[in-house]
C-alpha cells in the first residue's frame, strides 16, 4: 500500500495567512482613530500653550517648613535625654511651634521615640525619631535649656537651632577620665555617709565605687558587656563585698550594696513612669515601669549569683555610726561627686548643694514626723520649686540641672533594690510587704515630685505659675504669650490658613 498517498496535501501559504475582511476593516479604523487622536491633542497644546497632557503634576508643598519639622524632633529627643517626662516634652515642643507660628502640628512622645504629626487641608503626615538610651550629661542639659530660653527672646531660623543642638550632642565630655572616676568614688562615699555612717566601711566604700565606674566605662566600649552590666555590677560587687567583709565592709558587707551600684539604680526611670501613668500617659509611663524594673531585676539577679558562689556567709557585725555630721558631710561629697561624674556646667556647684541641702532638710524632717514615706513625699515636694527658684539668679544652672542631683539623692531604687534583693534571699514570708514597700517609696517621691511641678508650671499660654504668684511683683517670670513671637529675616507665616506662604 502506497503510504505517500494518504499523507494530506500542504495547504497553500497565502491560505494560512488570510485574515477575514472585517478584522483588517477594524484595525485599520482603530490605528486611524489613534493618529487623529495624537493630531488633535497636538492642535490643541499649540494654541493654548499648555503643558502636555502627561507632564507630572508639581508637588505640594509642606504644611510646615521641613527644618522647622526637623529641629521639632531633634529638641524633644535631647528633652527627653534631659530626663523630662513625655507630657512636659508635649507642652515644651508645642510652646516652640506656636512660637514659629505653626499651629497645625501634633507630638506623640514616647521614651524611646517622638512622633511629629503635621495636618493641613491636603491630608496628614507622621514623621519619627528615635531616641536614646543614654541620659545628657549635665552640661548639655544646661545648654539644650540656654537654646529654648534663648528663642524665647529671640527667634533664630530653625536651621540655625537646629545646628546648635547637633553641636551640643556632638560636644565631647569635658570632664578627665580620672576626674570621672574620682567623682563616682566621691559620690558612694557620700551615699554611704547617709545610709550607714561607720569608719571601718569608709574604705569599701572608695574601693567599690572605682570598680562600678570602671565597669561603667568599659561598658562604653564594649557593646556585649552594656548589655549585661546590671548583672555584672551586681555580681561584682557582691563578691568584692562579702568575700573581704572585715576588710572592706567592717563585718557589714551588706550594708556596702546599695551606694556601690548607686549609679546603676533605675530611681528616675521608675518615678517618671508613676509620674507619667498618674498623668494619663498610660503607654509612656507603662514602659519605663516595666524598664526599671526589669533594671532592678537584673541589679537583684547579680547579687543573687553572688551569693550563690561564695556559698554561705556570717552575720553582720554591729559597727558604731560617726557622729550626726556625717550625713551632713555625704550630702556635700554627694553634690561635689555628682559636678564631676556628670560635668556639671562652671560655677554651679554651689547652686547644686543648695538644693541638695534643702531637699535633705524636707527629707529628714519627713523622717522624724511621719517615717519614710513622708520623707520621700516632702523632698520630691520641695526639689523641684527650690530648683526653680535658683535658676532665676545669675549663673545658676537651669531647673532641671539642678533639680536632678536632688532627685538622685533621693533614690528611689536604692529602696526597692535592697528589697528585691531580700524578696531572692529571703527564708520567711513577707515577699508581698516587701513589694508594696517598693511600691509605696516609688509613689511617694513621684507624688511629691508631681506636686512640686505642679507649682511652677502651667498648661495656659499667657498665665503664670503658683509660685509666681506667691512670689513679689518684681520677682515674677514674665508669662508666655503670643506676642513673645518674635518675627525673624526667613520665618514661617503666622497666618495658619495660607500654608503655602510659610518660608
Amino acid at each position: 500500500m502506497d503510504t505517500a498517498a494518504r499523507q494530506p496535501r500542504p495547504r497553500p501559504r497565502h491560505a494560512a495567512a488570510a485574515t477575514p475582511p472585517g478584522t483588517r476593516l477594524t484595525g485599520m479604523a482603530r490605528r486611524a482613530s489613534g493618529v487623529f487622536d495624537d493630531w488633535l491633542v497636538r492642535r490643541v497644546v499649540k494654541r493654548s500653550g499648555a503643558h502636555e497632557r502627561h507632564d507630572p503634576p508639581p508637588p505640594d508643598e509642606p504644611p510646615i517648613p521641613t527644618d522647622l519639622l526637623t529641629l521639632l524632633r531633634l529638641l524633644g529627643v535631647m528633652l527627653i535625654g534631659s530626663g523630662e517626662t513625655t507630657d512636659r516634652v508635649q507642652d515644651l515642643l508645642g510652646d516652640t511651634a506656636h512660637r514659629y507660628g505653626v499651629a497645625e502640628v501634633q507630638f506623640f512622645v514616647l521614651p524611646t521615640g517622638v512622633f511629629v504629626r503635621v495636618q493641613d487641608s491636603r491630608g496628614s503626615a507622621v514623621d519619627l525619631q528615635e531616641t536614646s538610651n543614654d541620659i545628657l550629661r549635665l552640661d548639655q542639659i544646661a545648654r539644650v535649656y540656654r537654646v529654648l530660653d534663648d528663642m524665647k527672646h529671640h527667634l533664630p531660623p530653625p536651621a540655625e537651632v537646629t545646628a546648635r543642638l547637633e553641636e551640643i550632642l556632638a560636644a565631647k565630655r569635658p570632664t578627665a577620665v580620672w576626674l570621672m572616676l574620682l567623682g563616682n568614688v566621691v559620690l558612694t562615699l557620700g551615699l554611704g555617709l547617709i545610709l550607714n555612717p561607720t569608719v571601718h566601711a569608709l574604705a569599701g566604700y572608695v574601693v567599690l565605687g572605682l570598680v562600678v565606674q570602671l565597669l561603667i566605662m568599659l561598658a562604653d566600649r564594649v557593646p556585649l558587656l552594656s548589655l549585661a552590666l546590671p548583672v555584672t555590677a551586681g555580681t561584682v560587687v557582691t563578691l568584692l563585698a562579702f568575700g573581704f567583709p572585715h576588710a572592706l565592709g567592717g563585718g557589714q558587707p551588706s550594708q556596702l550594696l546599695i551606694p556601690a551600684v548607686a549609679a546603676l539604680l533605675p530611681g528616675m526611670m521608675l518615678t517618671n513612669g508613676a509620674i507619667e501613668l498618674a498623668t494619663g500617659s498610660m503607654v509612656a509611663g507603662s514602659a519605663r515601669t516595666v524598664a526599671g524594673l526589669n533594671k532592678l531585676l537584673l541589679l537583684a539577679f547579680g547579687i543573687y549569683i553572688g551569693l550563690q558562689l561564695l556559698g554561705p556567709r556570717p552575720p553582720d557585725i554591729p559597727a558604731t555610726s560617726l557622729g550626726w555630721w556625717a550625713p551632713i558631710l555625704g550630702v556635700l561629697l554627694i553634690g561635689i561627686g555628682h559636678s564631676w561624674r556628670s560635668s556639671a556646667p562652671p560655677k554651679s556647684v554651689w547652686w547644686l548643694l543648695l538644693v541638695l541641702y534643702v531637699t535633705f532638710a524636707a527629707q529628714q524632717l519627713g523622717i522624724r514626723a511621719g517615717g519614710a514615706l513622708l520623707g520621700a513625699f516632702l523632698g520630691g515636694l520641695v526639689a523641684v520649686p527650690t530648683a526653680y527658684l535658683v535658676q532665676r539668679n545669675r549663673n545658676a544652672p537651669p531647673t532641671q540641672v539642678a533639680f536632678l542631683p536632688a532627685f538622685w539623692m533621693l533614690v528611689p531604687g536604692g529602696m526597692g533594690l535592697t528589697a528585691v534583693s531580700d524578696l531572692v534571699n529571703s527564708s520567711g514570708g513577707n515577699g508581698l510587704q516587701v513589694l508594696l514597700n517598693v511600691l509605696l517609696s516609688v509613689l511617694a517621691i513621684a507624688l511629691g515630685v508631681l506636686v512640686g511641678s505642679g507649682l511652677i508650671n502651667t498648661r495656659a499660654r499667657g498665665s503664670a505659675s503658683l509660685m509666681d504668684w506667691l512670689l513679689p511683683p518684681s520677682q515674677r517670670m514674665p508669662a508666655t504669650t503670643s506676642a513673645d513671637r518674635v518675627p525673624t529675616a526667613d520665618p514661617p507665616a503666622p497666618v495658619p490658613e495660607k500654608p503655602d506662604e510659610t518660608a
